[in-house]
């Protein structure tokens, strides 16, 4: 089953609890092409590749052995694949952090190729990043 996510995290008002399940409507069904942070490819896979030859985007190193980042100068794209080995593997997550009037706000999108319960976990890891993420912005 391959799976694509789609958060929008207007505001920067993104929160999850522990238990929390991923609602159905956040899926859609995922054919055809990837498209994430202005690049585009067949898979997940061949994604990286372009990510890896993109003159937008470079390789970030992070101290993960489960995640591989790509971002742009300012980090306003960020692009993570999942490694060989992650439940959740193949994926990959587009972050996008942008102002819109006189708010900053951010933006997710996922594809995920694993099962729905390792695309969820996935899921929801990214949420509680994103709400940390929104905490240290506003200084809580």
């Amino acid at each position: 089953m391959r799976c694509a996510l789609v958060v929008l995290c207007v505001g920067l008002q993104a929160q999850v609890g522990h238990a929390q399940e991923v609602p159905d409507g956040v899926y859609s069904a995922a054919s055809g092409p990837v498209e994430l942070c202005g690049l585009t490819a067949p898979d997940v896979a061949a994604l990286r590749g372009e990510a890896e030859r993109s003159t937008s985007l470079s390789h970030m190193p992070i101290d993960s052995d489960r995640f591989e980042l790509f971002a742009d100068a300012d980090h306003a794209h960020q692009l993570v694949f999942t490694l060989p080995g992650e439940a959740a593997y193949p994926a990959a997550s587009c972050r996008r952090v942008y102002e819109e009037d006189g708010s900053l706000r951010m933006e997710r999108s996922l594809r995920c190729g694993a099962g729905r319960a390792e695309c969820d976990a996935l899921f929801l890891e990214f949420q509680e990043l994103d709400a940390s993420l929104t905490r240290e912005l506003r200084g809580r």
